[in-house]
């Protein structure tokens, strides 16, 4: 499989590394962007913890704010 955006931006075919987690695209290390999820979890009324749910890969198209380029 081979990264979407290298392909419609570059036409160049570039192997991908993942998919995004939010939309599917596959990426090559200079396309994805890293975040970790959380997830809200009350154990009880009005208080609230916080669980890491992990890393996230994302393309540069979904990526959130909070992420971080996997190649430079």
């Amino acid at each position: 499989m081979n990264c979407f955006e290298c392909a419609t931006e570059h036409q160049a075919t570039t192997p991908a590394v993942t998919v995004c987690s939010q939309c599917g695209a596959a990426s090559c290390t200079r396309h994805t962007r890293v975040a970790h999820a959380h997830e809200e979890v009350e154990y009880s009324p009005g208080a609230p913890s916080e669980t890491d749910l992990g890393r996230r890969m994302f393309c540069t198209t979904c990526a959130p704010p909070t992420t971080t380029a996997v190649a430079t």
